[in-house]
Parts: C-alpha cells; sequence; structure tokens
C-alpha cells in the first residue's frame, strides 16, 4: 500500500496536487494503511507549512505502476 496525499497550497487553495509518500506498506492490508497513516499525515504537514492536506487515501501498488 502507498500513502497518498492531496495536497493544496494555503495561499492559493484552488492549486491542489497528489503527493504520493515514500512510505509504502507493501505487506499491510489497506486497514493497516489506515491506521498507520495519521501521524505520518501530520507530520508531512508540519514539515511543509505552505501546503494544506485537503485529504488522504491508501492506495494498492498495482496502481502506482498503471500510473
Amino acid at each position: 500500500m502507498d500513502l497518498v496525499l492531496v495536497v493544496c497550497l494555503v495561499a492559493s487553495p484552488g492549486h491542489c496536487r497528489p503527493e504520493r509518500l515514500a512510505y509504502s506498506y507493501e505487506a499491510a492490508a489497506p486497514q493497516a494503511c489506515m491506521a498507520a497513516a495519521p501521524p505520518i499525515v501530520a507530520e508531512w504537514t508540519e514539515t511543509h507549512p505552505e501546503w494544506s492536506v485537503a485529504r488522504w487515501r491508501c492506495e494498492p501498488l498495482e496502481r502506482r505502476a498503471r500510473r
């Protein structure tokens, strides 16, 4: 599983983009990814103050290969 954030610029909330984090949950079930995500999302938000996280999701690795 990959953790994918949709982030928007604080100064321009209409400017959003996906942000795929380096954290991978290869052997994890979607529930494990969802449980582990909140502190990772919080850490990312703290280190990127110019962005806000609009939403996030756990995505199977197979979806990354198709992009």
